[in-house]
C-alpha cells in the first residue's frame, strides 16, 4: 500500500496540475472568448490534450470552473466594495468590475450565460443591491436609480470595452465617469425608471 506521506505528495502534486490547467483555460479563455480550443489550453498549459481531457472530459466542464473562478472574484470584489464608505461604493465596484472585464475580454461573450455558475450569479445580485441600497442611504447615488440602471452600465461598459479594444482601452472609464455623474445628479432631472427594477440575468452572462 502506498505510504500516507507518499499518498499526500501525490494529492498535492494532483491539485498543482489541476491548478495549472485551470491557469491556462482562464488565460486562454480571457484572451480568445468561446472560440478558443481545448488543444490550445492544452498547449497553455504544457501537458498533451490527453491530459487535459481526463482531467475536464468535456470543453463546458472546463468552462464551469473557469466561470466559477471569475464570478467568484466579482463576488468578493463586490463585498469589498461594500466597505468602503457610502459615497464610492458603488464607484470602487463599478472601476473595479471595469478592470476585469478589460483585462479578460473572453468572459464578455453572451454563450457564457448558459454555463455561469447560478448560485455565484444569484450572490453577485445580491451584493449589487446591497451596494445600491448602501450607496442610495449615503446620499451618495439618487433614490431614482435601481437595479437594471446597474445592469445597463455594466451592458455599455462591456461594449465599449469590446468595441474600443487597444485603441481605446482607458475609454470604458470615462464612459463611466459621466454614467456616475449622472446617478448622483437630482432625482427630478433624472430619466424616467425602467420598468423593471431588478438585475437583469444578461448583465452578467
Amino acid at each position: 500500500m502506498t505510504s500516507g506521506p507518499a499518498t499526500g505528495a501525490l494529492r498535492r502534486d494532483a491539485a498543482a496540475n489541476r491548478r495549472r490547467l485551470l491557469d491556462a483555460a482562464e488565460r486562454v479563455f480571457a484572451e480568445r472568448g468561446p472560440e478558443a480550443s481545448m488543444e490550445e489550453i492544452a498547449r497553455a498549459a504544457e501537458v498533451s490534450p490527453a491530459t487535459l481531457y481526463r482531467r475536464f472530459p468535456t470543453k463546458d466542464a472546463l468552462v464551469r470552473e473557469v466561470l466559477a473562478t471569475f464570478f467568484g472574484q466579482l463576488v468578493e470584489l463586490a463585498g469589498q466594495a461594500l466597505t468602503e464608505p457610502p459615497q464610492r461604493c458603488l464607484d470602487v465596484y463599478f472601476e473595479t468590475v471595469g478592470y476585469q472585464l478589460a483585462a479578460k475580454r473572453g468572459f464578455m461573450h453572451g454563450m457564457w450565460g448558459e454555463l455561469a455558475p447560478a448560485q455565484l450569479v444569484t450572490e453577485l445580485e445580491a451584493r449589487t443591491g446591497q451596494l445600491l441600497d448602501r450607496a442610495q442611504r449615503g446620499a451618495g447615488i439618487a433614490q431614482s436609480v435601481t437595479l437594471a440602471d446597474i445592469a445597463a452600465t455594466i451592458w455599455a461598459l462591456r461594449g465599449i470595452i469590446h468595441t474600443a479594444g487597444d485603441a481605446a482601452p482607458d475609454a470604458w472609464r470615462r464612459h463611466l465617469g459621466y454614467v456616475l455623474a449622472g446617478f448622483r445628479g437630482p432625482s427630478s432631472t433624472a430619466p424616467t425608471p425602467s420598468a423593471t427594477r431588478s438585475l437583469p440575468k444578461q448583465a452578467v452572462e
